[in-house]
């Protein structure tokens, strides 16, 4: 037999008969939806607050009520998820220290290119220029010579002293 008492007394009679009705199918329907033990916190909270509001909600038909309750014994399934995405539970196996075969590599080309650029960095201006167009942005001596108004030969001549300079 279901209880129909609850803090403030005697539930008024109509909800009774709605709650003996509708709670079961209700019920049913949430367990489905969210699992046994939700399912039925779930329920218990929409007809809880079903409750608090009879008085306006009295007036609605049964359909409307039932899918009142439905609705927000689906709203409080959808806060609680909310509530417990925010807290991710630990492993008890600790990534912290594995080997990174990568950061080796990364480590080391991102010295390499620290060094290159502290040797660019280094060199007069025309020089420094003609590095970083070359180098780094891969332009030919045709246009390096023709955007650093310089002949070609002027451009491979700064091309192979970075050269010498840059060999390990």
């Amino acid at each position: 037999m279901i209880d129909t008492t609850h803090e403030l007394g005697v539930a008024p009679p109509d909800f009774a008969e709605f709650y003996r009705r509708d709670a079961p199918g209700v019920q049913r329907f949430m367990c489905a939806f969210a699992g046994r033990e939700l399912g039925v916190e779930a329920t218990a909270e929409s007809f809880a607050r079903m409750l608090e509001r009879w008085p306006q909600l009295r007036r609605l038909a049964d359909a409307q009520r039932r899918a009142y309750a439905l609705t927000t014994a689906k709203n409080y399934v959808r806060r609680v998820a909310v509530a417990d995405a925010r807290f991710e539970l630990l492993d008890d196996q600790h990534d912290v220290g594995r080997a990174d075969s990568d950061l080796d590599r990364v480590a080391d080309s991102t010295g390499l290119v620290q060094a290159v650029r502290r040797v660019i960095d280094a060199q007069p201006t025309r020089r420094r220029q003609v590095a970083l167009l070359f180098f780094l942005h891969d332009d030919t001596t045709a246009d390096i010579a023709r955007l650093l108004d310089m002949s070609e030969s002027t451009v491979r001549s700064h091309v192979s002293a970075l050269r010498k300079l840059l060999q390990p």
